[in-house]
């Protein structure tokens, strides 16, 4: 059993341990599960380059995958998207914190922020992971292959309620109301 003290209340944020990153935790919970979903996608992407090195060369092909142009500019292509959802992460991440210390993470529009973020860089995630597999060829299909199971891993880690797409609403719905008081206290 966990006890009581280790918990946290999610609905209403009232931490049950002290600390900037307890008040605020469903500002957080987002990026938490975009933490996932980048180290996920980092591991995919390291899977298909030791697959590339070790001179795999797909059936029929006359290259092996690692001297053909078409997978380098694949390759290279995916790691700019793998960088620049750890760098948006990040930057979020660090935002999020700095308000947490300053005691100012409150509130809807820090929430929608975060899960905004977060959906985003668990999509860009999953269309890495989707790249990779169909870039590794037919040996990705197998349950032994490692592509494969984090294929599976990043697509449900995509489904997780926090990370529907539906919920782009609501950073949509915060900039308007941000928009209309700027408007009104003119």
């Amino acid at each position: 059993m966990v006890p009581a003290s280790h918990f946290a209340d999610l609905e209403r944020g009232v931490p049950f341990v002290p600390g900037p990153l307890y008040v605020a935790l469903p500002q957080f919970l987002p990026l938490l599960h975009a933490a996932i979903a980048v180290g996920m996608a980092e591991g995919i992407v390291d899977d298909l380059i030791e697959l590339a090195a070790d001179g795999r060369r797909q059936m029929q092909s006359l290259m092996s995958m690692r001297d053909s142009e078409v997978f380098q500019f694949e390759l290279g292509r995916v790691v700019a998207d793998l960088r620049a959802a750890r760098a948006f992460f990040q930057a979020q991440s660090a935002s999020h914190w700095q308000h947490a210390v300053a005691g100012t993470l409150k509130g809807e529009a820090l929430l929608a922020e975060s899960t905004q973020a977060a959906i985003w860089t668990t999509t860009t995630c999953v269309r890495i992971a989707d790249a990779c597999f169909a870039l590794a060829g037919g040996s990705a299909v197998y349950e032994s292959s490692p592509l494969q199971r984090r294929l599976r891993d990043l697509h449900v880690a995509g489904q997780h309620v926090r990370l529907q797409q539906r919920h782009y609403a609501s950073a949509g719905r915060q900039l308007l109301t941000q928009r209309d008081n700027v408007a009104v206290a003119a």
